[in-house]
């Protein structure tokens, strides 16, 4: 019947639209990719072709056809415009790595740059920004880039492109330069862990305690309570203290993750299309909703926050045994 309205001017874009849906169901999608542009073709303008297209091209990882589509979306005033700048960022960001892999290192890293300027919040493109800027030798670009996505929210991922700009920083120096960059986020939970992990490493342990502060009972996560394990060790304090706290974190929320607000997947790091629902765009830096736990392959971090001061530095612990069960270490 698909097929008979193809026969037709004023149903052939009926006739594609069945055959499309079809071949999504079957799930042949460079096939219904075919119909999708075909019918794209026929009729720019129609919202519900734009959005089966985009999400087909996404899911091909045409980026390239997907920034077409969005643009045609946008301009057809079917999108907002700062829906459209975010959008249109992260499939600049991602095309961008896609080149640079590909080892067209320039074009890749122009959209890159092109993606953070369109949306300097998207954490992704603000890192990958930044650590050019770095690589170029521009360092007060790489402090602008991280400073203005910083001001939308915190996030660990800035807070280590920022930590790269200095690399060869005293830890007082860092102290000094994170206290400017927290700002107006200073007493967000992520803002307190990473300065408490930089008295840590500058071996301030009272200093650290203060600014942990009840943080760890109040919104315990395996990081904030890793944190006050650091803490007790570096302050002296008994072994058996010390193994409380990293108990409690091995079974502690994971904390803000990368999840997706259309299905509620909880994702290790951040993707463009979610990987359960195949959303694009609809990962939220967020904790998760119930009792979501740490798994024991997490336990791997703990020492890269627990360390034993063996002189005047602070060295790194050699990697723990495997953990055999959830409550032990």
């Amino acid at each position: 019947h698909y097929k008979e309205l193809l026969t037709h001017d004023e149903t052939r874009l009926a006739g594609i639209s069945g055959l499309l849906h079809q071949k999504i169901n079957e799930g042949d999608l460079p096939t219904a990719l075919k119909l999708a542009e075909r019918a794209f073709a026929i009729n720019p303008r129609n919202e519900d072709v734009q959005d089966a297209l985009l999400k087909l091209q996404s899911t091909e990882e045409d980026w390239e056809g997907a920034a077409s589509t969005l643009a045609a979306k946008s301009r057809y005033g079917r999108m907002p415009k700062d829906v459209y700048n975010r959008r249109n960022a992260i499939l600049s960001y991602v095309n961008g790595q896609e080149k640079i892999a590909a080892g067209d290192k320039r074009e890749g890293e122009d959209l890159i740059l092109s993606a953070n300027k369109d949306c300097p919040a998207l954490v992704p493109a603000a890192v990958a920004a930044a650590r050019i800027k770095i690589e170029n030798g521009e360092r007060r670009a790489a402090n602008r880039i991280v400073r203005k996505a910083w001001s939308s929210g915190a996030h660990p991922d800035l807070a280590a492109a920022f930590a790269a700009i200095e690399s060869d920083e005293s830890s007082a120096e860092r102290r000094s330069r994170f206290v400017k960059l927290l700002g107006k986020h200073r007493e967000d939970p992520e803002s307190r862990m990473i300065m408490a992990e930089i008295l840590i490493a500058d071996e301030d342990f009272p200093e650290a305690r203060r600014e942990i502060g009840r943080l760890a009972d109040d919104d315990p996560t395996v990081r904030s309570l890793a944190i006050m394990a650091a803490i007790e060790r570096g302050s002296g304090s008994d072994d058996s203290i010390v193994r409380g706290w990293l108990t409690r974190a091995v079974s502690a929320p994971r904390g803000k993750q990368w999840v997706c607000g259309s299905c509620q997947q909880v994702h290790s790091i951040w993707k463009p299309l979610c990987q359960k629902c195949e959303a694009l765009d609809s990962l939220e830096w967020t904790a998760t909703e119930g009792d979501e736990r740490m798994h024991t392959s997490s336990v791997g971090m703990l020492p890269l926050v627990v360390a034993v001061p063996e002189s005047s530095e602070t060295r790194m612990e050699s990697e723990p045994e495997e953990v055999e069960e959830e409550n032990t270490i």
